[in-house]
């Protein structure tokens, strides 16, 4: 090989060194935030769907005459469902690293989305009522707006990870009183922003299909229980980790998750909603296998019908039996303020 073939092969790895490396770790937070998203739409979902009961008389009234509703006037169908998110956090491990590698990151994250679903009216089918939903979701992810702007391991700047995040999805879902069936789509591409901000350069996609059962369990007035069961097959594309290597489906799996949520109606406006998922995923490459523990906590507060303020926290478990993936632990902790309009 000629010297100049072996400087131009050089000066192309450094040059390509930030978005190479930006993949896995951007690919990691795109997964973190759709699971957090999976289990918040399925809650509020299962809130919807739940009828307003009155309490019984007596112990044995329910028996007798079964559970009693509130009998509501019927709301004219709003098929445009329209929503903007704006959330700011920290992160103890923005690069998703092993705890004990000596390599994590702490950064401040700014990150925005902006939503825009259509419903169809719900129709009788087999004593249940089934709804169809398809929309389009992005999302904007921006590290370090304030705090330390470099990686002090590398020298990069940590906002040289921000990323794009758009999505397509489609949706069926059957409910059954308090259970809930749903079979969907959906079409997630991340853009980068390299070399400049305005480069938006295609570097994952993935395009899945999934599947979900849930339960909503009534405590009482102001307590319910969500067990679930979510699956989903993803067919990805990713730059090869090495230039040459053709493994641009490295990323081709199976997810089993098991789903469990609480929500406390402290008032009216304010609720208390923690969970936990356990997440089994099972790649077709090199039979790796990755264990993920979840547990998310958020106290959500109604300023109106259409406008929130939420506060969370999150801590994840990662363990795989691959060693060229981390098994690493993350804290998440911030603010969010986010709205809904439908018409």
């Amino acid at each position: 090989m000629s010297k100049r073939c072996l400087a131009t092969l050089t000066l192309l790895s450094v040059l390509t060194l930030p978005v190479a490396a930006q993949a896995p770790r951007s690919v990691d937070q795109a997964e973190l935030l759709q699971r957090r998203r999976d289990a918040e739409r399925l809650t509020r979902q299962a809130q919807e769907e739940t009828p307003e009961s009155v309490p019984a008389i007596s112990p044995e009234e329910a028996f007798d005459v079964g559970p009693q509703y509130i009998l509501k006037t019927r709301e004219r169908h709003r098929w445009f469902e329209v929503g903007f998110d704006s959330q700011y956090s920290w992160t103890d491990n923005m690069f998703f690293e092993e705890r004990d590698s000596g390599h994590t990151v702490s950064s401040t994250v700014l990150t925005s989305a902006a939503r825009l679903t259509l419903e169809t009216p719900a129709w009788s089918v087999a004593s249940g009522k089934m709804a169809a939903r398809a929309g389009y979701n992005h999302i904007w992810m921006n590290y370090a707006l304030t705090g330390q702007k470099l990686d002090p391991l590398t020298g990069f700047r940590k906002s040289d990870n921000d990323f794009d995040a758009p999505s397509l999805f489609g949706e069926l879902s059957q409910t059954w009183e308090h259970w809930q069936a749903t079979v969907g789509a959906d079409w997630l591409r991340l853009l980068s922003h390299q070399p400049t901000y305005g480069s938006y350069d295609q570097f994952y996609r993935d395009y899945a299909i999934r599947w979900s059962l849930t339960r909503t369990i009534e405590l009482g007035t102001s307590h319910s229980l969500l067990a679930g069961y979510l699956g989903s097959r993803h067919f990805t594309g990713v730059d090869p980790s090495i230039p040459g290597l053709n493994d641009r489906s490295r990323n081709d799996r199976t997810d089993h998750t098991l789903l469990l949520g609480y929500t406390y109606k402290i008032t009216q406006r304010l609720a208390l909603q923690p969970s936990y998922r356990l997440q089994f995923s099972g790649y077709d490459e090199a039979g790796r296998q990755d264990l993920l523990h979840s547990f998310n906590g958020s106290l959500v507060f109604g300023l109106n019908r259409w406008l929130f303020v939420r506060t969370y926290g999150g801590y994840e478990i990662r363990e795989s039996n691959d060693t060229l993936v981390s098994d690493y632990r993350k804290w998440d902790l911030g603010v969010s303020l986010g709205a809904t309009l439908r018409f």
